[in-house]
């Protein structure tokens, strides 16, 4: 089914509900999960994480306009590239092959929520 805009939605292969802000990647079969690895097909962050697997999720996805929220597994300094980190949580990347989901707008500490501008690349 095709869906227009900044957001998406499928089902989950997990129960997701407490991942509000963590980073997401669909599996094989097309259902979201969490990102686990900086070099995963990360295609954004999760909005509303759905009650229990088999549940809709929906996700903001990278190649979106704008800005969103996401929630921090360490130190990120103002303007830098985010990827996850093994928990879902956005880390600040420099290293090539590293799958860059977008630009902190503000600096952070491990556990805020951060807002970061919508960036879809390779570093």
């Amino acid at each position: 089914m095709y869906q227009p805009g900044d957001e998406y939605s499928a089902l989950t292969a997990a129960d997701l509900s407490e991942k509000q802000y963590h980073v997401a990647k669909t599996d094989a079969t097309g259902k979201l999960v969490l990102a686990t690895a900086a070099t995963d097909d990360i295609i954004g962050v999760i909005n509303d994480g759905g009650r229990v697997a088999g549940d809709t999720a929906t996700v903001q996805l990278i190649n979106g306009s704008g800005t969103f929220k996401v929630k921090a597994g360490g130190t990120i300094a103002k303007g830098a590239y985010l990827t996850t980190d093994a928990s879902g949580q956005a880390v600040a990347t420099t290293t090539a092959g590293n799958r860059v989901f977008g630009r902190a707008v503000r600096a952070a500490v491990a556990g805020d929520i951060v807002e970061y501008i919508k960036y879809n690349e390779l570093v």
